[in-house]
């Protein structure tokens, strides 16, 4: 498995190096540079389901449905022609070798490089556009290229034939302008009919039929890390087929990545497996520990809490919420800390007998001071989400505890100010769930406004389902 390189990544670069050649005009350079940031820096766009999903499943179709309707700055010819002439001309490795060499030289050149060019060391090159080097495409440049340099020979070859059958749908398309091309062949010595048995040998595995999706393991690292989002948010399992696929593009590598086991521990605590998921929390944490050193020590224990409380060991839970509220205090984590804290107060409500010892003893102080804390702290930290919930739960206990509806009111006003300023969609349940049961405790269950948020709330609930 290569590091960064793909066959997606190859068609980026090459759309770089027509863009930089000067054929793109100015009324399709906002497009192209577009369509090229969109997949270069997802993590600027909106993360949702599809639009990740777009981000790492590049086809030759959205390329061709992009480019096709731009003209170029060559009478007669749109930016998808020049693209296809372009992607073409790569024609073996030897080519694929010496085009990397030359789109390193479309990025600006250092103090030194310049120098040596005054002293006639290389040749200026007018007419051409230099990328920056700070630049999103510019270090997309130098990136690919050093990580091209540090391939070993057999994945440069894997590269070079993924690269071949992800162009393979253009090849009619090609032909057309060029009916010279032969119709079968990989590389240019095929195509020339050379020596068929060396060509057979080579590209073995990709005539026979049997192709592999050549992934790296910087965007296996983004769909894992993505799916674990989903996972934790929605709280749902992984498909069956979503497991086939991990499970060849992980097999496709020589390494497994660390957050290969958080999911498989996530998958197995939705699906109530106990003994499987708490041995893959502990794989995770231990692969994650030797690389990061005890940065994560506070996470872990803080997902070990969560677990044994979900399976029915509170005793547990508790020792291990109090170490991790120990290590992030160590750790000056704040917000590890706000949340376990938060975690506590909540977890003390729905089991108050576990917390009997705390409360005696005043370590944890009464409701109002727990409150008043948590609100300070997830104010200063801005962890907005924190300070809704925080809110809602006073809110709670002043209709609960028989206080003034004014202040239970004042408490949902403020939190529903912040999630509608702050976009906390995941808090809207909660304010729901507070509203209703404050208007069910003056005898106002048929509230007409509270019933419209409901709906809408379940509405807002099922689209974020379908995506």
């Amino acid at each position: 498995m290569s590091r960064y390189l793909t066959a997606a990544k190859l068609a980026l670069l090459v759309l770089v190096s027509t863009y930089v050649a000067g054929v793109v005009p100015a009324k399709a350079t906002v497009r192209v540079l577009s369509f090229l940031v969109a997949y270069l820096l997802p993590a600027n766009f909106n993360r949702d389901g599809q639009q990740y999903a777009r981000n790492h499943l590049l086809t030759v179709e959205d390329f061709q449905n992009t480019l096709s309707g731009l003209q170029s700055g060559i009478p007669g010819r749109t930016v998808w022609d020049l693209f296809l002439k372009k992607l073409w001309e790569i024609e073996s490795f030897d080519s694929l070798t010496a085009f990397f060499e030359t789109v390193a030289n479309s990025v600006a050149k250092t103090r030194e490089q310049l120098a040596r060019d005054r002293e006639g060391t290389a040749p200026n090159e007018p007419g051409r556009i230099r990328l920056s080097r700070t630049s999103p495409l510019g270090i997309f440049v130098r990136r690919a290229q050093v990580e091209f340099t540090r391939l070993q020979f057999d994945d440069g070859l894997a590269l070079w034939k993924a690269y071949a059958v992800y162009r393979e749908p253009t090849r009619s398309a090609w032909r057309r302008r060029h009916p010279d091309v032969s119709q079968g062949g990989f590389d240019v010595v095929s195509a020339a009919g050379f020596d068929k048995k060396v060509h057979n040998v080579s590209y073995r595995d990709i005539i026979s039929g049997v192709t592999h999706v050549l992934s790296s393991s910087d965007d296996l690292d983004a769909l894992l890390e993505f799916q674990i989002e989903r996972m934790q948010k929605m709280s749902q399992r992984l498909p069956d087929e979503m497991k086939r696929q991990f499970r060849k593009m992980i097999e496709s590598g020589l390494m497994v990545p660390n957050r290969s086991y958080y999911i498989k521990y996530l998958d197995a605590w939705k699906a109530g497996d106990y003994v499987t998921s708490f041995d893959n929390l502990h794989r995770y944490f231990d692969y994650t520990m030797q690389s990061r050193h005890r940065t994560f020590y506070q996470y872990a224990l803080l997902n070990l809490a969560i677990l044994q409380a979900d399976f029915g060991c509170y005793g547990e839970a508790v020792t291990a919420m109090h170490e991790t509220i120990s290590t992030a205090r160590e750790n000056k984590d704040t917000a590890c800390l706000n949340y376990s804290l938060s975690w506590l107060f909540h977890f003390g409500k729905a089991h108050p007998r576990e917390l009997n010892n705390e409360r005696q003893t005043g370590v944890l102080g009464t409701d109002k001071e727990a409150l008043l804390f948590l609100k300070t702290k997830a104010r200063e930290a801005g962890m907005w989400s924190l300070l809704s919930t925080s809110l809602l739960a006073e809110a709670r206990n002043s209709h609960l505890n028989g206080e003034s509806l004014a202040l239970a009111f004042e408490g949902v006003t403020k939190a529903s100010h912040l999630i509608l300023t702050r976009n906390l969609d995941d808090s809207v349940g909660a304010q729901m769930n507070v509203e209703s049961s404050i208007f069910s405790r003056i005898g106002e269950s048929d509230y007409e406004p509270t019933s419209n948020c409901l709906k809408a709330f379940r509405t807002t609930v099922s689209r974020m389902v379908m995506q």
